[in-house]
């Protein structure tokens, strides 16, 4: 009975394991809706420019979809947003943080 419950324990920690790290990889669905003029989102695209990450991006100027979009999936119409996930994070300061904190799991550009 001890060794059944060492070998349980040892695949369940193994399960996880694989399991944490299969989210890691493909956990992070994120679209930055923005607009050109805006100041805030400016600084959210500089920042991805020097970094060098590419991430799908939505201006809400242009595209009325996306406008629409940006409405039903983060509630408001206001810009910087990333939705990560299907959860929005609007302040250009957060959103630049959870890029640097999930950096390695986002793609970088061919420079």
């Amino acid at each position: 009975m001890k060794y059944l419950l060492c070998f349980f324990l040892f695949c369940s920690s193994l399960i996880i394991q694989e399991t944490h790290a299969a989210q890691k990889e493909n956990s992070y669905q994120v679209t930055l809706y923005y607009s050109p003029q805006c100041p805030y989102s400016q600084k959210v695209l500089s920042y991805l420019k020097d970094s060098g990450m590419k991430i799908p991006m939505k201006n809400v100027r242009l595209d009325r979809t996306a406008r629409q979009e940006l409405e039903q999936q983060g509630g408001h119409l206001i810009v910087p947003c990333l939705i990560v996930n299907g959860n929005p994070i609007y302040n250009a300061n957060d959103i630049i943080d959870w890029l640097k904190t999930h950096q390695e799991y986002l793609s970088k550009s061919t420079r």
